[in-house]
């Protein structure tokens, strides 16, 4: 067999490895991207909510609520809310919620679905998250 002729041979079997990778990716990518009918609110919105009384849920990991955060926040990691909702959280479930992320839409939107339907109907998006609250010179906090 010629070296041309084991080449092309080659090439047609390393093909489907060389497309496997690339679905892969796609389908990481559509997951990652997968859109949840939530209500959001931009940050107009949320400080009227929270002036209102509305509880303020965190959902980034630790180190960036330490960082800094919005001013009376809690603390839930989206980890946290696919495992379900804190019991110490329950007495918040009839009332406004505003749920954050970094930029609202990495976790937020699907840790306020996973609220919406663990019940707390009236939990909302911040669409902007943190980013685009402390852009908007709101107060934030830093530490627990």
């Amino acid at each position: 067999m010629s070296n041309v002729a084991f080449n092309k041979f080659n090439a047609r079997r390393l093909l489907p490895l060389a497309v496997f990778p690339v679905i892969a990716l796609i389908v990481m990518y559509q997951a990652s991207t997968r859109s949840y009918d939530v209500a959001n609110v931009g940050v107009d919105e949320a400080r009227v909510l929270i002036d209102h009384g509305a509880a303020v849920v965190d959902v980034r990991e630790s180190d960036a609520f330490n960082t800094r955060h919005i001013p009376g926040a809690i603390l839930i990691p989206l980890e946290v809310l696919r495992a379900g909702v804190p019991a110490s959280f329950s007495a918040a479930k009839d009332q406004p919620v505003v749920v954050y992320c970094g930029d609202g839409v990495t976790s937020g939107p699907e840790a306020t679905h996973l609220l919406n339907t663990a019940g707390y109907t009236k939990a909302v998006n911040l669409e902007p998250g943190m980013a685009g609250w402390a852009t908007a010179g709101r107060p934030v906090a830093s530490g627990r």
